[in-house]
């Protein structure tokens, strides 16, 4: 038989016995192995389980061992151990000399995984906190760093140890010239990519920045960087930039369905690179019963493309639903910035034109609105996302001084959080929050008033159908906003889950709020496309209604 015998170790915890196994020929010898070599495992097996041990600070023990050849089948081993005190860690002293001896990013990264003292000796571990730190060390532009000293002292008593590690790093490497092969945009365009330039102290970080921006940007199809150091004793390190282009003009299509506006056909056209500097065009065009949009959009890279970019768009707007019927006409432009890894604030100036038709007014308005948003999303995923947040927070306004028809200011806020509760378990939470400081509230078009109601607002209701009425009932929207939800959401499969919520709020125009809201049931399908939503809510004010579906698609965040 070729199977493995039956070798077993008794009094051994997990970790050793794993070792144990890894390290000891005899564990792995099969049953047809010749009788002469499992003799001779078996002599050698007192030294490999010494080596299994001691690797795993166990320098102390005393085993028994027996070997049995009695089955005819297949031969067998056992080993009883019985464990003493294991080598604990006296003293750890680690030094880093030479240029990187005051680099406190390099004294940081050598802590991490840096053996504590008291804890119990493993060598495995210390190799790998070696290799960590000459790793780090290495990516700071020590290319010359090595070992200088490396020492592991047991004491004679096998009670402790002593460890004394150097690394000495050599000179810091500073980055040398940098080339692109990309002859498809201006130099000056992508040198703004990267965060270093020649002369800066290297960093292997700031390598992986830069691939991940061109790579993200767009323009190139593949990109790879080569950042080796010199050899002619200049401590330079060259870096070579290759990047091929990327397709440049995208048109894309498809069909969509919410309950709210029904069926919705899609296109899209984008050329992502109209000249040597960058500049795009993005346009889409968005046709349902209840909310058709055209749109186009010029944009361009404003210094760093990471950091900011200026859009000129304008678009038409029609959209009717149960209270509003609204034709909009909207010219703007906006600049776009990255405050921080999270952060993107967009400073934007608005110049609309709409026909509107709110309950029995019928209107036109003409506004110049500037504004600004704060935005951020954190782990927004086409699957199914565990946790993240996305917040938002747009303020904007009016004046009839500069031109408009009437003055406003308007402050709206949205938050959406995905909280884990365990491997299967979520809680999605929502709210949207808005405020209307008017002049004359009859005079703002349907597009600046608050409605709620709706897949992603008070499900159970229909889309925009609820706040504040005229005297003869029908909706006119509201100065206020505000509508919360709460969502328990309970993995049942790899790509399936169920739901229950409930959802609350309303438009309104004074503080005596008239709250809706709703429960449900739903199931979640994470399709390639992202999620499907099917929901079945309940309005709770209104227990004669009947339950309404809502169908949605789309990221959670």
């Amino acid at each position: 038989m070729d199977s493995p015998a039956a070798v077993t170790f008794a009094g051994l915890p997990e970790p050793l016995e794993k070792n144990a196994r890894a390290l000891m020929p005899l564990a792995s010898a099969p049953c047809n192995s010749a009788r002469f070599r499992i003799e001779k495992l078996f002599r050698d097996s007192d030294a490999k389980l010494a080596d299994a041990l001691e690797a795993l600070g166990y320098y102390k023990f005393e085993s028994t061992k027996a070997l049995s050849f009695d089955d005819p089948a297949c031969w067998s081993a056992s080993f009883d151990v019985q464990l003493g005190e294991p080598v604990r860690l006296r003293k750890v002293d680690v030094l880093i000399s030479g240029d990187a001896d005051d680099d406190a990013w390099i004294s940081q990264q050598s802590w991490i995984s840096k053996p504590v003292v008291g804890e119990v000796l493993d060598h495995g571990e210390y190799e790998k906190f070696k290799k960590i730190m000459l790793s780090a060390v290495r990516s700071r532009g020590y290319f010359e760093a090595e070992l200088k000293k490396s020492t592991v002292t047991v004491a004679e008593s096998l009670d402790f140890a002593d460890i004394d590690l150097e690394v000495e790093s050599g000179p810091r490497y500073r980055f040398g010239s940098i080339e692109y092969s990309d002859n498809i945009l201006r130099p000056g365009l992508l040198a703004n990519y990267a965060t270093f330039k020649p002369g800066d102290p290297y960093d292997a970080s700031a390598i992986s920045k830069l691939h991940e921006s061109l790579s993200g940007s767009g323009y190139f199809g593949a990109v790879s960087i080569q950042a080796d150091p010199a050899k002619d004793g200049s401590h330079e390190v060259p870096v070579i930039v290759n990047l091929s282009p990327g397709l440049r003009k995208v048109y894309t299509f498809g069909l969509g369905f919410a309950t709210d506006i029904g069926v919705q056909g899609r296109l899209g056209y984008t050329n992502r690179r109209l000249n040597d500097k960058g500049h795009q065009f993005d346009s889409r065009l968005y046709l349902s019963s209840v909310d058709s949009q055209l749109s186009g959009t010029y944009r361009w890279p404003r210094g760093n493309p990471e950091d900011e970019w200026v859009d000129v768009f304008g678009g038409y707007q029609q959209k009717t639903t149960d209270t509003s019927n609204t034709d909009k006409v909207t010219l703007g432009i906006r600049v776009s910035r990255n405050r921080s890894p999270h952060w993107l604030e967009t400073p934007y100036i608005n110049f609309t034109g709409e026909n509107y038709e709110v309950g029995d007014q019928v209107d036109k308005s003409r506004l110049i609105t500037p504004g600004i948003v704060w935005e951020s999303t954190v782990g927004r995923e086409i699957s199914r996302i565990r946790s993240g947040h996305r917040i938002s927070l747009d303020i904007r306004g009016s004046l009839d001084e500069i031109g408009s028809d009437t003055s406003f200011l308007q402050v709206t806020g949205s938050t959406k959080w995905a909280i884990p509760l365990g491997q299967s378990n979520r809680l999605l939470t929502r709210a949207d929050l808005g405020f209307t400081a008017k002049k004359d509230f009859e005079e703002l078009p349907a597009s600046v008033r608050y409605f709620a109601g709706g897949d992603n607002s008070v499900r159970g209701y229909g889309f925009e159908t609820l706040g504040p009425t005229n005297d003869e009932g029908a909706v006119v929207g509201g100065s206020y906003l505000a509508t919360f939800s709460v969502e328990f959401d309970h993995l049942i499969g790899k790509k399936w889950s169920i739901a229950a919520f409930m959802d609350t709020g309303n438009a309104f125009d004074d503080f005596d709020v008239d709250f809706k809201t709703s429960v449900g049931l739903g199931l979640r399908w994470y399709s390639p496309l992202g999620p499907i939503r099917l929901d079945v809510a309940h309005p709770l004010d209104d227990p004669s209604r009947d339950y309404r579906l809502h169908i949605t698609l789309g990221p959670d965040l």
